[in-house]
């Protein structure tokens, strides 16, 4: 099987850079260490919009809590839920004051984008509650005047309920007996029951479980795993998410629904370990970080970091990059295979010459970045992959790509340790150009541990708005609202317990 060739060129004048491409092909070599830092519209733009808008909703969502008092501190929800909880989701509207003018000064940044009233996010929550409740209740007139600032559900396991599994709400109070003569008269339809602890009321399945859970002598914040993850998070947090999944394991074993949970695709035949994740602002980003210790046998892979995307050229519209994956997908494709998920599919790829599980490894390789340069309305797309093998590699590609029946008809180019593939032959050069992306401002400060992580992904929202901004109407003028917003970066990092993410949204 032959490829067409796309000649890499030796020097700047070889070959022109393509506009929106970057420069032509100078030779890199992919393992030196990392330099220091120095068709459908619609749907496109709807994904795209929805991309760039879902920090600034959250931003929105905070607004209350910029509106309100810089005090913070006092009771947090996880003082109040029993200790023996197994997942937790908490959301702080009176955050530290650190926070809040973090929160203020993002929320400067979109006067267009309107935080007040109706945008009271206890409100939008507690609505969707109460329309479920089977009640008359109204947030405004029943719920609003008691309600604090602080709200969570959490998971017990609770052999005499339904499902093995109690779940709990925690609510700040601000006024006492208001709270009770509204749950009071809601009680019976409802069939809950709630108790009072630490100017909290603690809604659950039966008055019985309510008074023990407002009676337990450890909280959760006193809970050695739940307090050891939350200091490895760090920080303050607007809002978290907690769970402990070998807790959640047991519950599916006793409850006869283990395997409703295919643990073995997580890299494991049970669900282990912990996860944590936290979102929190800073005067210029959103930000999201997460944790996870020991869950199943996967995390991000602890050999060499992903370095192919820092390389392409400073105008790429988009990039996700992983080092590892060549073995993680084999180690997968064994998993698979093992639980019987993949019985029927091994044979017809084996008739198509393709030897699975090897040839992925062989095809993803070491390192991988994929890109999008160009126009958001027509982008080129391609990749680049460091092998052993860059032409036995894209052979493997190429005859999952003929028996796929799509007609695509992609460029390949061959270096010594690594192959690409790409629309054409301009996005190919990119794909292989020093570009120097991973030194611009916009991707430092929207991707996290860049020279570290396993994992990178990144997307220049800036550009992204801009252009849909310049082509006016609804749709632009809905972009300019967001005009703040510059990318939108993510990483993965391997840490000695388990992974790092960092997700994060960035302003100008």
């Amino acid at each position: 099987m032959t490829f067409p060739p796309v000649d890499r060129p030796t020097s700047a004048a070889a070959a022109a850079p393509a506009p929106g491409q970057g420069p032509g092909y100078a030779p890199t070599d992919p393992w030196a260490p990392a330099e220091p830092p120095a068709g459908r519209r619609r749907s496109r733009r709807g994904i795209v919009i929805a991309a760039a808008a879902t920090g600034v909703v959250v931003f929105g969502g905070a607004g209350y809590a910029v509106a309100s008092y810089l005090s913070g501190g006092g009771t947090q929800p996880e003082d109040v839920l029993p200790g023996d909880a197994f997942g937790l989701v908490k959301i702080d509207l009176d955050p530290s004051a650190g926070q809040k003018l973090e929160l203020m000064s993002l929320l400067d940044k979109f006067p267009e984008i309107d935080i007040e009233g109706d945008d009271d996010v206890r409100g939008q929550l507690m609505e969707s509650l109460l329309e479920g409740s089977g009640t008359d209740l109204d947030y405004g007139t029943d719920v609003q005047p008691w309600l604090g600032d602080r709200m969570a559900v959490a998971a017990v396991a609770a052999e005499d309920a339904d499902g093995g599994v109690a779940p709990v709400l925690a609510l700040a109070v601000t006024d006492e007996a208001r709270m009770e003569e509204t749950l009071g008269r809601v009680q019976e339809d409802l069939g809950v029951g709630f108790a009072v602890r630490d100017d909290y009321v603690l809604i659950t399945d039966t008055q019985e479980r309510a008074d023990a859970f407002a009676a337990a002598e450890e909280t959760l914040a006193e809970a050695a795993d739940f307090a050891g993850d939350r200091e490895a998070l760090g920080g303050d947090q607007v809002a978290i998410v907690w769970a402990d999944l070998s807790a959640l394991q047991g519950i599916l074993t006793d409850q006869g629904a283990a395997e409703a949970v295919p643990g073995g695709l997580l890299g494991g035949q049970d669900l282990t370990g912990r996860l944590i994740l936290g979102v929190h602002a800073e005067d210029d980003a959103l930000e999201m970080v997460g944790r996870d210790f020991s869950v199943s046998d996967i995390r991000v892979p602890a050999g060499e970091p992903t370095r192919l995307a820092q390389d392409l050229p400073e105008d790429t519209l988009a990039a996700l990059s992983g080092a590892g994956l060549g073995d993680a997908a084999v180690a997968a494709w064994d998993q698979m295979a093992a639980s019987g998920a993949l019985d029927g599919v091994e044979e017809p790829l084996a008739e198509l010459g393709i030897a699975l599980p090897d040839d992925l490894r062989t095809m993803l390789g070491t390192d991988l970045v994929v890109a999008a340069f160009g126009d958001l309305d027509a982008p080129a797309v391609g990749a680049r992959v460091v092998t052993e093998e860059p032409e036995a590699a894209a052979g493997v590609l190429d005859g999952l790509l003929s028996s796929s029946g799509a007609g695509i008809a992609p460029v390949y180019s061959f270096g010594e340790r690594d192959y690409v593939v790409a629309v054409d032959g301009p996005t190919a050069d990119a794909l292989v150009a020093d570009g120097g992306l991973g030194d611009t401002e916009a991707f430092r400060a929207g991707v996290a541990d860049p020279d570290t992580a396993g994992a990178i992904g990144y997307v220049d929202l800036g550009r992204v708005i801009d252009q849909l901004a310049g082509q006016g109407g609804e749709t632009g003028a809905e972009a300019a609202k967001f005009s703040a917003v510059e990318a939108l970066g993510f990483s993965a990092t391997s840490t000695d317990e388990g992974s790092r993410i960092v997700l994060r949204i960035t302003t100008r």
